[in-house]
This record gives C-alpha cells, sequence and structure tokens, in this order.
C-alpha cells in the first residue's frame, strides 16, 4: 500500500472541482494490490492550480527532488586550465 499517487486517467469524468465532464483527468489516489484506487480527479485547468505537490506528472514539483548534475574529474593537467 502506498499513497498518495497522482496518475493521469483516461476515462471521462466529472472534475471534483469545477463540476465539469471531460475525456481525461488527473486523480490522486492510494495503490493497494497494485491497483490504483483514485480518491478525488481533476481536469487540467484545475491540476495547474495545485501545482507545485511533489508528483511524477508535474516536473517542476520534482525539480528539488532529482539528483544534482554529476561533475567529471579533469583526467589531465590540460582540462584544469
Amino acid at each position: 500500500m502506498s499513497g498518495p499517487v497522482w496518475k493521469r486517467l483516461h476515462q471521462k469524468g466529472a472534475c471534483d472541482s469545477c463540476g465539469e465532464t471531460f475525456d481525461e483527468r488527473y486523480a490522486v489516489g492510494t495503490v493497494f494490490d497494485f491497483t490504483f484506487r483514485p480518491d478525488s480527479a481533476y481536469c487540467t485547468t484545475c491540476y495547474a492550480r495545485y501545482g507545485g505537490r511533489a508528483d511524477e506528472l508535474n516536473p517542476d514539483a520534482v525539480g528539488h527532488i532529482q539528483a544534482p548534475r554529476t561533475l567529471s574529474r579533469p583526467n589531465s593537467v590540460s582540462d584544469v586550465e
């Protein structure tokens, strides 16, 4: 069991925030027995308002979690100059 997990749902349904119906929504939920169980789902516009959460759908939100660039060591004296 894990959570919370964000996932893009490719199924028609209503946004939990604005109530409009969309073909694709972003859902937050939990994974239990390898099955995603959504707790709530949002349209693209409403999801943009929740940006900043650490999730795999928003690369800007997880930028601070990514490993820093690898620094290379100089191989010779000419690399240092």
